[in-house]
């Protein structure tokens, strides 16, 4: 009776995934949220890796803490999907290919798409798919964000607005959303006019009643990707003013809003002059109170990142830094809060303020939540500095440390190591490619392949190439080798990954590493191909994400003609249409990280709602 419950409410989850199909992003086992509780009382909860979970229901705050503090089996897969954009350094890795090699840098300008053919070819063709009637909704929200990404005259923008008024809920969030992504400050009316849900936010959308709060949420994220591009410190006031607003007087604020005003408010940071500064101090103050205030944890959690990322690495003791390290050391907080505050920490300290790292390296050694141990181990890294890489040393290599940890510890010195590139890492990587090598499970030895790729570690090439071929039965983790070796830039990974690839065309978690891999290695000539694979219409929205996002990635104009006719190909369903608009709008991209970046690099992604991500249509879910 139990399976069955839980095969019906996963086969319900996934109808709704494959109906909403304007993202697909992997981001790593699923993270439920709170909104995905049934209305019921139920004994068994689809939580990660079919642990069970008590009977809670969804309305009472207790049994959702409860949930929540339930659900302690994490991965290091969510954090490196969230976190992974900084490490992929696709454009150095084409620079030094450049270098080093004669006449590839020639040929590779030859094939990099054209401002023209942009302008010629890819806008029109974007604009056609708008305009047609018969567009579905996957095919216009995939045009509108590519759109945004690569039109930056405000003309731009009453193409954009009309969708605001579509009758379908995903056009309409798209529509504000792809507003914030032109970066452009003409769209700010309207974007707090939408978040206020004033009378023409209400005009915008044709609605008589109140905006909806999946089209607000997304317009408070809009609003914060603008101040975030904008210099001029009155923009970056006016979106502060504006959340401040949302987050202090409305009435009944859904937990999406909140979290949504919050991460607008966490990309105000400004380095500039002294009303920048005096603006930055003011937003500190206000999250301070604000993470005190009697809101649900998973809300109040998104204020630690907020402080975090507007401070920076601050010198010193502050304040904020404080606050959080007792918010840290309490036993009465919601572990949500200890995770947070711990990536915060990470963030903000550095090597010399040792009562932060203390702090951290005793939660790792006694706290309670795992997630928050796990996570300590990214924020050592974070930090630096001898003693944090000392422990993060010892505990990897002591025997009696579990398995679970040690991708987590090995990520830990990866990111130290990326950090600190000057310093000479060599015991550390041998460390780690020692413990990989003598790691049995699938999961564990591709988490500690992943460090090694990070760490650029050429010498493990060749180990993590035969493990690659090894986990013929796990493809998650030979995928994740595959992209460890396109994180070291191996000159033979190509031909390897394709051999790898070689009958497994219904092997999707094989597939979508691999095409990130590929993507990496900046290997044009597998472009054409993705293309085609682009083109199979039973493609999960996972390997569709990972298929476009690597043809935009190698960015190949010779794909660029393939890509418009797959768009206008009205033979073929929707969802590969709508995938070959989001290959061409990553081409087009001028920016060099996704723009959903700055929002998910450091984010407790474990305090989740619907609009930040469902595996779909999250706002970090979306190419």
């Amino acid at each position: 009776m139990h399976a069955r419950i839980l095969l019906l409410v996963l086969a319900a989850t996934l109808c709704t995934q494959l109906a909403l199909a304007h993202g697909g992003q992997y981001r790593g086992p699923e993270i439920p949220s709170p909104a995905s509780l049934p209305k019921e009382p139920s004994p068994l909860l689809p939580i990660a890796r079919g642990g069970r979970a008590p009977g809670v229901c969804s309305q009472c705050p207790h049994c959702r803490d409860l949930w929540l503090r339930s659900w302690q089996d994490a991965t290091w897969m969510n954090w490196w999907e969230f976190n992974k954009d900084q490490f992929l350094r696709v454009h150095l890795q084409e620079e030094a290919n450049a270098r080093n090699v004669q006449g590839e840098k020639a040929e590779r300008d030859r094939l990099r798409p054209r401002e023209s053919d942009l302008d010629q070819l890819v806008i029109p063709a974007l604009k056609r798919a708008l305009d047609d009637p018969a567009s579905s909704r996957d095919i216009v929200s995939s045009a509108l964000i590519a759109l945004a990404k690569m039109e930056r005259d405000p003309t731009i923008l009453p193409w954009i607005e009309k969708h605001l008024a579509s009758t379908v809920q995903e056009v309409r969030e798209t529509a504000a959303l792809a507003m914030g992504i032109t970066s452009l400050p003409e769209a700010l009316d309207g974007l707090i006019a939408l978040a206020n849900t004033s009378a023409l936010g209400r005009s915008l959308t044709k609605s008589s009643r109140q905006v909806d709060p999946r089209t607000r949420s997304f317009a408070c994220y809009s609003c914060g990707l603008i101040a975030d591009k904008q210099a001029d410190v009155a923009i970056k006031r006016r979106v502060f003013e504006t959340m401040k607003s949302i987050l202090d007087y409305e009435s009944k604020p859904s937990p999406d809003i909140m979290v949504a005003a919050l991460n607008a408010i966490r990309l105000l940071r400004s380095d500039g002059d002294g009303r920048a500064q005096s603006l930055r101090e003011e937003a500190v103050d206000y999250l301070l109170q604000f993470i005190d205030r009697p809101v649900p944890a998973l809300v109040s959690a998104h204020g630690y990142s907020a402080i975090a990322r507007l401070l920076g690495r601050t010198r010193g003791k502050s304040k904020a830094k404080d606050h959080i390290v007792k918010a840290l050391t309490s036993d009465a907080v919601n572990p949500l809060i200890h995770q947070s505050a711990i990536l915060a920490l990470g963030i903000m300290a550095h090597a010399d303020d040792e009562d932060v790292s203390r702090a951290i390296r005793d939660y790792y050694e006694r706290g309670k939540n795992q997630v928050a141990k796990q996570f300590s181990c990214i924020a050592l890294g974070r930090i630096g500095g001898k003693e944090n890489r000392s422990h993060l040393c010892e505990r990897l290599t002591d025997t009696s440390t579990s398995s679970s940890l040690l991708p987590w510890l090995a990520l830990g010195l990866a990111i130290e190591d990326f950090d600190h590139p000057m310093r000479d890492s060599y015991p550390e990587t041998e460390k780690v490619r020692r413990v990989y090598l003598k790691a049995k499970a699938p999961d564990v030895a591709a988490g500690l392949a992943i460090a090694l790729g990070i760490m650029n570690y050429g010498d493990a090439a060749e180990d993590i190439r035969r493990r690659m071929f090894e986990f013929r039965s796990d493809d998650a983790a030979a995928g994740y080798h595959a992209v460890a070796l396109g994180l070291i830039g191996n000159p033979d990974a190509k031909k390897h990954i394709l051999r790898r690839l070689e009958g497994a065309d219904d092997r999707e978690p094989l597939r979508t590493q691999c095409a990130l891999a590929l993507g990496l290695l900046g290997d044009k000539d597998q472009a054409l191909v993705m293309v085609h694979d682009l083109e199979d219409n039973d493609n999960s929205l996972a390997l569709s994400g990972a298929l476009a996002k690597g043809i935009g990635t190698i960015g190949d104009r010779r794909t660029i003609d393939r890509l418009v006719k797959l768009l206008e190909n009205t033979e073929i369903k929707p969802v590969p249409r709508a995938f070959a608009a989001a290959a061409l709008g990553i081409m087009g991209d001028h920016a060099r990280q996704p723009w959903n970046s700055n929002i998910a690099r450091g984010i407790n992604y474990r305090a989740n709602v619907e609009t930040l991500t469902n595996g779909a249509t999250g706002i970090l879910d979306i190419l």
